[in-house]
């Protein structure tokens, strides 16, 4: 199988390289990505490996985002070739093209991206790396930009020695938005969004909040 897969109904408006990375490396690591220059709703996404890419097609296909529905197939390319007359692209063209192999934005580390489960898109979102000193109508409040936020639940680890308590840790949220098209374009914009010193991750979640 390909490691490429191409991405199409996208909105020409709102599509970008960098956001296109942040939804789509939920699945897998991502090489590159290239937003086609003349039909600018299509982009071919390159993954680390083909297992990345078939967890792609499987889980983000039929996604719903900027009210069109995302199609995810795969691409007759096994790799995504960058053409050198790309290197003058015009400033407002650099948005159509990311190289992201080996970059500390990937999610996954060593083989943790061939391990990973199948997470299907969902309202509810994983929040991780939240600033120690983030309050809950702070990190609502960020998120509200994609749809009114239904709830935001801090999570707490579980303690190393049972017989003491866990201590509130606000390094991880769940965070519920109205739907699914929410979900998808609050990771498309926040994921590795900056906030007081500290890059938000940002996936969905298969946890229940009751």
């Amino acid at each position: 199988g390909s490691c490429v897969v191409l991405v199409s109904n996208l909105d020409e408006e709102c599509a970008s390289a960098d956001g296109l990375f942040n939804l789509m490396s939920t699945c897998g690591n991502i090489v590159r990505i290239k937003i086609l220059y003349q039909k600018r709703d299509s982009a071919l996404v390159q993954f680390e490996s083909a297992e990345q890419a078939a967890r792609a097609r499987a889980t983000l296909h039929g996604c719903p985002l900027w009210r069109k529905t995302l199609s995810v197939a795969t691409s007759k390319h096994q790799t995504i070739q960058m053409r050198h007359s790309n290197a003058n692209l015009e400033e407002d063209e650099e948005y159509l093209h990311g190289e992201y192999a080996g970059s500390p934005l990937n999610r996954f580390r060593g083989s943790a991206a061939s391990s990973a489960g199948i997470i299907y898109p969902s309202r509810l979102l994983h929040v991780a790396s939240v600033p120690a000193d983030m309050t809950e109508p702070e990190l609502t409040e960020l998120f509200s930009t994609h749809g009114p936020v239904s709830r935001v639940k801090f999570l707490s680890p579980k303690p190393a020695d049972e017989s003491r308590p866990a201590r509130t840790d606000r390094k991880m949220a769940l965070v519920e938005l109205p739907s699914v098209q929410d979900a998808a374009e609050a990771i498309f914009s926040l994921h590795n969004f900056e906030v007081m010193g500290s890059r938000l991750r940002v996936s969905f979640s298969s946890s229940s909040l009751s």
